[in-house]
């Protein structure tokens, strides 16, 4: 049976991805909570045929390596196709480490777990690399690193929004009047410092009006409901995870 992992950064990414690929490519959320669910903020299990995928939040882009490091680690313990035989890296370009400094790190990481590739690690391509798993049995794993220019019509938040503004007309003015809140409110620019930050803060204003009391079932509707297969004209590099 072969498994993935995606790893990205926060909840809300966990959350949109999951409801992206249940519906994109047909795969099914298990609700079942795993013990490595304690290492991540946001952690889902979905299955498809003979296929396990996990999407994990790490909590912010500096954690992503660290997340990374520990699921190298497990496959250097695993027994016989117990290992995560593809690891996706989902990350946001709108940050302070550039993409370069980013792949060296990862590099570095690897080098340090001996983990051996003929290939450099890049952005949007698969990088097959060797490593021995917990019964020193050598086992090969793909990498794919996506660093993604979440720029603010190619944001998931974004697209959601807009797919929810064209179905409804009232919750359309929600979404606008929401918009020119956050773009407004933070005149210093004290804590919506990034474009991404923004972006969710946006989200968030919507779904805080929307699903005032908390009421998950209905967010659930919402989320389920959105034509989340449009996105890949958008996202044109989410087309790699029909190889999961």
């Amino acid at each position: 049976m072969m498994k993935s992992i995606i790893i990205c950064e926060g909840s809300t990414d966990a959350i949109l991805l999951q409801y992206f690929l249940r519906t994109v490519y047909g795969w099914t959320d298990t609700k079942e909570r795993l013990p490595l669910s304690n290492k991540f903020k946001t952690f889902r299990k979905l299955v498809k045929e003979e296929r396990i995928l996990c999407i994990g939040g790490s909590g912010g882009v500096s954690q992503i390596k660290d997340r990374f490091e520990y699921i190298m680690e497990l496959n250097s313990l695993a027994a016989d196709n117990e290992e995560y035989d593809k690891v996706v890296i989902l990350t946001d370009r709108d940050e302070e480490v550039t993409e370069k400094d980013f792949c060296a790190e990862l590099q570095h990481i690897m080098t340090e777990r001996h983990i051996q590739t003929q290939q450099e690690i890049k952005n949007n391509e698969w990088v097959s690399c060797v490593m021995e798993n917990g019964q020193k049995k050598e086992i090969t794993v793909d990498l794919l690193l996506l660093v993604i220019p979440f720029e603010e019509t190619g944001a998931m938040e974004t697209f959601l929004l807009d797919a929810i503004a064209m179905e409804e007309p009232y919750d359309a003015k929600l979404i606008r009047e929401g918009n020119r809140f956050v773009d407004s409110v933070d005149k210093e620019k004290r804590y919506l410092t990034k474009r991404r930050y923004i972006t969710k803060a946006k989200f968030d204003v919507y779904f805080s009006i929307r699903t005032a009391a908390e009421q998950f079932v209905e967010r659930q509707n919402i989320l389920k409901n959105i034509p989340w297969e449009k996105y890949t004209a958008i996202q044109e590099s989410f087309k790699k995870f029909a190889d999961l």
